[in-house]
């Protein structure tokens, strides 16, 4: 029984893990997308709903046995949907004469509130996994498995970055004819 309880908590925290990817692939194109404004970053964001709702539905099959664990599916998937469905509307708005209402979202730091809210919401639910389901001493798999998720958050820090000091350094949109003009030959 205990080896059942463990294999379950363990499919759930893979489960959390790919919700978690989904997030972090969203946040990377979406800045990607801001930042270069080509079509092929927006692909990851059109895809995300159906990672979302695959990953909610292996959720709510792994918890049918741990009815304690449901309301925390619930508000992950509403926190997750609300995600995906901002970065939706934004990319939708660059290009367009309303394009600096994203850049009063990314400058405003509501993107970062929102990207709070849904750590927030897997960490709660992270929790609730492991008061229904206590883990067995942390195992190097386990170690393994956590370190993953603050690795994507790295990721996500050094496209942050990359995004800020390009901005700051003024290589966006910058013309072809300009960028070759300092290149001597």
């Amino acid at each position: 029984m205990q080896q059942e309880r463990q294999l379950q908590r363990a499919k759930l925290l893979e489960e959390v893990l790919r919700l978690q990817r989904v997030v972090m692939d969203v946040e990377t194109n979406f800045r990607g997308y801001l930042l270069a404004e080509q079509p092929s970053y927006l692909e990851p964001i059109n895809q995300a709903e159906a990672r979302l709702e695959s990953g909610i539905d292996r959720l709510t099959l792994l918890t049918v046995e741990s009815p304690g664990l449901q309301p925390g599916i619930r508000v992950l998937a509403a926190r997750l949907r609300e995600f995906i469905d901002s970065k939706r509307k934004l990319a939708a708005l660059v290009g367009t004469d309303q394009q600096e209402q994203v850049r009063l979202y990314v400058r405003g730091g509501s993107g970062r509130a929102l990207f709070l809210t849904i750590e927030k919401a897997i960490g709660d639910f992270e929790m609730r996994i492991e008061r229904e389901l206590p883990a067995e001493p942390l195992t190097y798999d386990a170690w393994i498995g956590r370190a993953r998720w603050q690795l994507l958050l790295l990721e996500l820090l050094a496209v942050g970055v990359a995004v800020s000091c390009t901005r700051a350094l003024g290589l966006v949109r910058r013309p072809l004819v300009e960028r070759s003009a300092r290149v001597q030959v």
